[in-house]
């Protein structure tokens, strides 16, 4: 079992670390209809306190500018683009199912395999993020859901295949076989597909398996030196292995990679500690 609970590793393949987040501040639309006046009371209908503390007031007025565009926007790349200027702002604020919110809607209007795509990965990212668990399966089922989108499109797409066999595991956490299943299968087929070999790894590291958690991990940082995820979890294995050398050196590729200030601070007392 991996000591580090600290750590949580995003959709996106960030390094990020649950104690360094911002309260999240979710928004909904209950409604589910899309006009000017129903986007813009979606903010009104944070209380005024937690409304200020996530977002300035350029932000705010970004914000309506940015959803009144979106609504009038006819096509799907100018789609794509108002969505991108929404996302800078709510991932500011670490609201990131409203990211997703707009993924999915622009996929909803224009059934194409690139936007369910975006959707799919957007919810998942959010899903990555989530600390509660009614609120992390809500979009994991979301996500899932996208990605059957996109299949639907591409039956052979590998992303969307690696990351379902991690929402059904995530999903189903007493029969989690499906979900590791899935992600084997896209090793098999692809046997350098690193986002696959590192969720396989991370797999084998919940269970115990360490030797082969680190076969994997140490695959993916000889296709990706630049994965600092990969480099963590190998550190960890190599640590409960009794190989703190080699832990140590895993941790210092970290200290060398482009990862938050924070995180390094945490690095550089963990390998003081081994």
């Amino acid at each position: 079992m991996l000591k580090w609970q600290g750590f949580l590793i995003a959709g996106a393949g960030v390094l990020v670390a649950t104690f360094f987040f911002l309260p999240k501040v979710v928004v909904k639309n209950p409604s589910g209809e899309l006009t000017e006046r129903s986007l813009l009371e979606k903010d009104k209908a944070m209380p005024e306190k937690e409304h200020a503390t996530t977002l300035s007031e350029s932000d705010r007025k970004n914000l309506a500018y940015f959803k009144n565009q979106w609504l009038k926007a006819d096509n799907l790349q100018a789609k794509f683009q108002w969505s991108d200027s929404l996302a800078k702002i709510y991932k500011k604020s670490n609201q990131w199912d409203s990211v997703a919110f707009y993924s999915e809607k622009v996929a909803e209007q224009f059934n194409e395999k690139t936007a369910w795509l975006k959707s799919a990965e957007s919810y998942f990212e959010a899903f990555s993020f989530a600390l509660d668990t009614a609120k992390t399966r809500k979009l994991a089922e979301k996500s899932l859901k996208s990605y059957e989108k996109v299949l639907g499109f591409e039956p052979e797409n590998l992303l969307a295949q690696t990351k379902m066999g991690v929402l059904y595991k995530t999903l189903n956490p007493q029969a989690p076989m499906k979900g590791i299943q899935m992600v084997s299968a896209v090793v098999k087929k692809d046997p350098n597909n690193e986002l696959a070999l590192f969720y396989l790894g991370t797999f084998y590291a919940e269970r115990g398996a360490l030797q082969e958690a680190i076969e994997r991990f140490e695959k993916v940082v000889a296709l990706n030196p630049k994965n600092p995820d990969a480099w963590i979890y190998l550190a960890q294995c190599y640590e409960d292995t009794q190989k703190p050398t080699k832990a140590k050196e895993a941790l210092q590729k970290v200290l060398n990679l482009d990862v938050p200030a924070e995180i390094k601070q945490e690095i550089q007392k963990k390998i003081q500690s081994l």
